[in-house]
């Protein structure tokens, strides 16, 4: 008969393991086995019976000390695999938590509503916005955005008016206010560009910065890339910078915004101008002697692109006017820096701007007057 397999040679009986939890084994017991399956003894090895050497020991089969130290290693790593007893108490606890607070944000919504109708619209307003600020994710945040915008305008607070209906386009494209509050946050943004709005500072009312429309135009252009209002609030970045800014910084602001426009935009209404006012930036600045020739040349490449890029456009036929302007201007400009050098008697640089004069002009008082000095200093 066989043996059970739960009673030793000595015939003891011994019961058998229970399965545990491991989440339910304390760390000491945890050591304590491991000790077990670990115990060194000084039995003769089976290679070797002459020689007694540490090794680890098992009843029934010997193991080198570091293949029992690995399968330990195995073991161990394994009970750690096991499930966990615990429950889930942090998915329990947030879902909890977004209940309670979706219960808060209705609540306030609903005494927001109320102060409205009751015509308490400062109170309504800052419930409004608390509910946005506080409890974004919920049902009625985005509804509440969007009541926090209207109201702001009807208070004439247009300028937080347009951060409400940002959040509704950053937070709550599904709402059925979206397409309503980018129409709104763009004609707020346009009328600030205008100088129709002020902003406020210590309650006096003072003119919005070009930094900030800027910025404003800047946040209807990212909000609907792919639209039309896009392609306007680029070309009104250009253009306040172009009529309103006084420093430099301005200039090249400007037509890093139309140069933008025409790269990303080229097929927009607003590119032939955008195109067009970089070389009327260009122009302006010449006039002022800022680099007074650099900007004539990269004026009239600017108006050259205008005739390439876009040769049936309006602007098209009064780039051609700038070009020529600039043709016979640079025709007196180099007669006048000959004249300049044959006054202070350096011959050979002035005939070299009369022949320029010469070449660039084919008839005129400033043509004669050029190929008569060449004649005559060339005798000299």
């Amino acid at each position: 008969m066989p043996k059970d397999p739960e009673v030793s040679h000595n015939h003891s009986t011994k019961k058998r393991p229970q399965v545990r939890c491991v989440d339910s084994i304390p760390k000491t017991e945890s050591i304590a086995w491991l000790n077990t399956i670990t115990t060194v003894s000084t039995r003769p090895s089976p290679h070797n019976p002459d020689k007694c050497s540490l090794s680890f020991f098992c009843p029934r089969h010997y193991f080198p000390p570091m293949k029992l130290f690995k399968h330990a290693i195995a073991l161990f790593a394994a009970s750690l695999l096991l499930p966990s007893c615990g429950g889930d108490v942090d998915s329990t606890r947030l879902a909890s938590d977004s209940r309670a607070s979706e219960k808060i944000a209705q609540a306030l919504y609903d005494s927001a509503v109320a102060a409205e109708k009751a015509g308490k619209l400062g109170r309504a307003i800052k419930i409004y916005e608390k509910i946005v600020l506080r409890h974004p994710l919920c049902p009625a945040a985005a509804e509440s955005a969007y009541r926090w915008g209207k109201l702001l305008e009807n208070d004439d607070k247009p300028l937080e008016a347009f951060e409400a209906y940002d959040a509704i386009l950053a937070k709550y494209p599904a709402s059925p206010h979206y397409a309503e509050a980018m129409e709104r946050q763009e004609i707020i943004a346009t009328q600030a560009a205008e100088g129709q709005i002020d902003d406020s500072l210590i309650g006096f009312k003072i003119p919005i910065t070009l930094k900030k429309s800027a910025e404003m135009l800047a946040k209807v252009r990212q909000n609907a890339p792919r639209a039309i209002s896009a392609e306007k609030a680029q070309y009104t970045i250009g253009r306040i910078y172009q009529s309103r800014g006084k420093q430099i910084s301005h200039v090249v602001l400007a037509i890093s915004a139309f140069r933008e426009l025409t790269r990303d935009f080229p097929d927009s209404k607003y590119a032939p101008d955008a195109q067009y006012q970089i070389g009327e930036i260009l122009l302006t600045q010449s006039r002022k002697g800022n680099q007074d020739s650099a900007n004539l040349d990269r004026a009239k490449r600017a108006f050259e692109d205008v005739l390439i890029r876009y040769p049936t456009s309006k602007q098209a036929k009064m780039a051609k006017a700038q070009i020529t302007k600039l043709a016979s201007g640079n025709i007196q400009r180099s007669f006048d820096i000959a004249e300049f050098y044959r006054k202070k008697g350096q011959i050979s640089s002035a005939l070299v701007y009369y022949r320029d004069t010469v070449t660039r002009s084919n008839s005129g008082p400033l043509r004669a007057s050029a190929q008569g000095w060449i004649n005559k200093l060339s005798t000299q």
